[in-house]
């Protein structure tokens, strides 16, 4: 498949890919609010705001979350560098489930983690489970990004999204409203889902990413993308 094939088969987000993003969407929702509740106050899917909480050095608990920030931005940028150069534009399908399958097994290892390292409030510890989450959400984005050529929708935050929206609403463009709506408020439930399980027990706030990413696996397993873009890929 050639990279101009390539760019045609995601340009547009067929159905069951337009699903998936939302799915996506709500992983990372759940797994910022574990991250952020229980490790240390640090995002995983979010770079953004680590930036900006690695510059408020008089916020309370400043000191105990740096070193997690750090961690999280330096494995995303890595990661997400590798997961680009394995997908090139023109590689195979089975190359993006790939790597969204090994944020499924990265998202699994923090349950794990969790339940059987000694000392889940350990710097060491807190550090491990910040690079694995860390090392999903960038498999993620990278997903993302590659099967999402033009319609503005981003999974592991939102700021590009409510831009895309605002921007072609304003230019009077066609735009895929829905899927971005839909990104936007699975990320927020997502969020809520992940709190909540959390006050109930951490364990079940680690776990509840794994849901959406086995089933996000699944849904792109079965897309087949259409050299030509047919509606075939639906």
């Amino acid at each position: 498949m050639t990279d101009h094939a390539t760019a045609s088969a995601y340009s547009r987000l067929p159905d069951r890919l337009a699903r998936l993003a939302i799915v996506l969407a709500f992983a990372a929702g759940a797994t910022d609010a574990f991250a952020f509740l229980q490790l240390s106050g640090v995002f995983t899917a979010n770079m953004t705001g680590n930036l900006v909480l690695a510059g408020l050095t008089e916020r309370t608990g400043y000191a105990n979350s740096i070193g997690g920030i750090i961690v999280a931005i330096l494995v995303f940028v890595a990661i997400l560098y590798a997961a680009f150069r394995w997908t090139p534009a023109g590689s195979t399908h089975l190359r993006l489930v790939g790597v969204l399958a090994a944020a499924l097994v990265a998202q699994s290892a923090v349950l794990v983690g969790w339940v059987l390292l000694p000392d889940t409030k350990g710097t060491v510890t807190i550090a491990i489970l910040i690079g694995l989450s860390t090392i999903a959400m960038a498999c993620q984005t990278a997903v993302a990004k590659r099967i999402d050529v033009k319609s503005g929708v981003t999974t592991t935050y939102v700021t590009g999204t409510l831009t895309s929206i605002m921007a072609d609403i304003a230019d009077r463009k066609p735009q895929e409203l829905s899927t971005r709506v839909g990104v936007i408020v699975a990320l927020v439930i997502g969020a809520l889902g992940g709190s909540l399980l959390v006050g109930i027990d951490p364990a079940l706030g680690a776990a509840l990413p794994i849901l959406p990413a086995a089933a996000g696996v699944g849904l792109l397993a079965a897309f087949r993308p259409d050299p030509v873009g047919s509606a075939a890929t639906r």
